[in-house]
């Protein structure tokens, strides 16, 4: 996946998920999106999905992980990831 692929799939993952996180969240990955933060916008959306037990398809979450590994980034957030078929 190259730098482009993942902006582009990076930057959906914000209205994607725009009805399971708060309002402050989703300004904050927005604004990770538009500095082109991928990296910490896809770990924030994990963390805070995580902790909150907000369940994800097992697309969804294989999305986070493809886009995580593909820029090198940790991980650990995806496997706390509560999976369930929605």
């Amino acid at each position: 996946m190259d730098e482009y692929e993942i902006a582009r799939r990076a930057s959906k993952l914000p209205d994607k998920f725009a009805t399971r996180v708060d309002r402050k969240t989703l300004e904050g990955l927005r604004a990770m999106d538009m500095g082109g933060e991928y990296g910490e916008l896809t770990i924030e959306l994990a963390a805070t999905l995580a902790v909150a037990g907000t369940p994800v398809s097992a697309a969804e979450k294989d999305e986070m992980q493809a886009l995580l590994d593909a820029m090198g980034m940790p991980t650990d957030p995806i496997q706390r990831l509560m999976v369930a078929e929605l």
